[in-house]
């Protein structure tokens, strides 16, 4: 960098911090910007320099660039939206094995290879590592006021352990899903109501997508908070518009932090700016719908269970309320955008097979609630909803942090190696699946090798995985159920998939939902 260009981004950090955004790294304030800036400049071309040289020995991938890593990739040759696309290219251009090196020097492995994956997500681990959010990480450290720890998703080890088994308990029990059953149940009715007041003539439903993110916040805070909320009104809030635009800005910062360019680690930029102002947001409404669930449980003499579920989780002695409410934000952050574009990919590949829609149809009773006994004896709900993680699953692959060395498909990976383990991509591979790439639920009803089932995880896999894993496979089972008992659904096209942290339909989607 020229020193005139020194000076400039000297100026523009120091125009930064004349704003209220505390630093996200570090108190500035000793040191003149120019001399802090040089000396980044300098630390960083050392490490980057060094991180063209730290890649596992033997194994392939991308060039690595001083200071960039392998990240000039996503601002080059593939859009950071399209990450899913980026890494099926890189998998066929240097095998189901490679690194990449992040522009800090750390080697990335990425893994596509059956064995290698079930070596990788089969290792026991009391308590296993997981890559944290970075930015998250750090924005949480900075505000002890309102976070006694970064939350479930990144904490690691002994803190880990200890907010897992006072969290998650309640939340993946089968009791805890048949105590919700009767409430799930009016909440997909209301959805149902609002999807037919919203349909044309010809059946149509613009923005459906959006419709289903209602869906997603009503369910998820209904689950959480233990009450109805709204959100299913045929006009909807301003708060719940304002929650679900700063959920989609909140993982698009996640993402664009990691493969965009690191300047938010040393400048208040933009994006980190974006990412602050979503969090507090997200924190703000939750925390207000916590007040006001909380109020309606004490004036309340109702006791259906989930009311039960929501006090134990702020009653508990063992947790810092800072953690609890950490928590509720988290899994009503995360569950809103999994469940409804996990049942806008369910809805779309189904278009495709009408003859399934039939069998679900045949096989659920022609209206009213339905019961656990009823998805039960449904197994083409299930068949199909699988199937739909399969080919479309909205955590393409899963981050791990390897305890100990090992061997990977030849390749000895030391302690401390960060993996990406692609199951999505070893999903749509011919020798995991019998024609990979079509959507045939009935492979899971009737199994034709080859059949890897252990490699369809979209929640993740062991003891860090999604504690919201059954209540997202419950509401999906009971909102495909009730919408076949209903409607066909018809899609014309090829739907648009996009990467915003997790993968979700590029807004807004459109379908119809015919009479039967």
């Amino acid at each position: 960098m020229s020193l005139p260009g020194v000076l400039l981004f000297s100026h523009y950090v120091e125009s930064f911090w004349q704003q209220n955004s505390a630093p996200p790294l570090v108190d500035w304030s000793g040191l003149p910007t120019l001399v802090l800036l040089v000396a980044a400049v300098v630390a960083a071309t050392a490490v980057a320099v060094r991180a063209v040289e730290t890649r596992p020995k033997g194994l392939p991938g991308p060039p690595a660039l001083p200071l960039l890593g392998t990240r000039w990739l996503f601002w080059s040759r593939y859009k950071v939206n399209k990450l899913h696309e980026a890494y099926a290219d890189m998998l066929r251009r240097y095998g189901p094995v490679f690194a990449e090196c992040t522009p800090g020097g750390v080697a990335v492995v990425s893994i596509a290879d059956r064995t290698a994956l079930g070596a990788v997500l089969r290792t026991p681990a009391k308590r296993p590592y997981r890559p944290p959010t970075e930015i998250v990480q750090v924005y949480r450290r900075s505000r002890p006021d309102r976070y006694a720890s970064t939350g479930l998703v990144n904490e690691q080890g002994e803190k880990w352990h200890h907010l897992r088994r006072h969290l998650t308990a309640e939340l993946t029990s089968p009791h805890t899903m048949h105590s919700f059953l009767p409430l799930l149940n009016s909440t997909s009715d209301d959805f149902l109501a609002l999807l037919q007041a919203c349909r044309a003539p010809d059946g149509t439903v613009l923005g459906f997508d959006q419709l289903t993110n209602r869906m997603g916040l009503e369910s998820v805070c209904g689950l959480m908070l233990g009450t109805r909320l709204g959100f299913l009104e045929r006009c909807m809030s301003g708060r719940a518009a304002t929650l679900a635009a700063a959920v989609k800005a909140h993982f698009r910062a996640q993402r664009d932090s990691y493969y965009g360019a690191p300047l938010w680690k040393f400048a208040p930029t933009t994006l980190y700016r974006t990412f602050v102002r979503s969090e507090e947001t997200i924190h703000t409404i939750v925390s207000e719908l916590m007040e006001e669930a909380k109020s309606r449980t004490k004036g309340s003499a109702q006791d259906d269970g989930m009311q039960e579920i929501f006090l134990r989780i702020l009653e508990n002695p063992a947790l810092d309320m800072r953690d609890k409410k950490a928590a509720v934000i988290d899994f009503i952050t995360a569950g809103i955008e999994t469940l409804a574009n996990s049942l806008v990919f369910l809805l779309y590949l189904l278009s495709g097979r009408p003859d399934w829609q039939e069998r679900i149809r045949s096989e659920v009773p022609c209206s009213g609630e339905l019961h656990a006994k009823d998805i039960a004896a449904a197994p083409s709900v299930r068949a199909a909803a699988i199937e739909a993680f399969r080919l479309l699953p909205t955590a393409p692959f899963l981050a791990r942090l390897l305890e100990a060395p090992m061997n990977v498909a030849g390749h000895k990976l030391p302690a401390g190696t960060f993996v990406l383990a692609h199951t999505g991509a070893a999903c749509r591979h011919e020798e995991n699946f019998w024609r990979a790439d079509e959507y045939l639920p009935e492979r899971w009803v009737t199994v034709r090798s080859p059949h890897a089932a252990a490699l369809v995880a979209p929640f993740g896999r062991g003891r860090r995985m999604c504690p919201g894993k059954r209540f997202v496979e419950s509401e999906l089972y009971l909102l495909l159920a009730k919408i076949m008992q209903r409607w066909r659904v018809e899609y014309d096209g090829e739907l648009d998939i996009q990467f915003d942290f997790l993968l979700s339909p590029k807004s807004p989607v459109s379908l119809r939902l015919v009479e039967w």
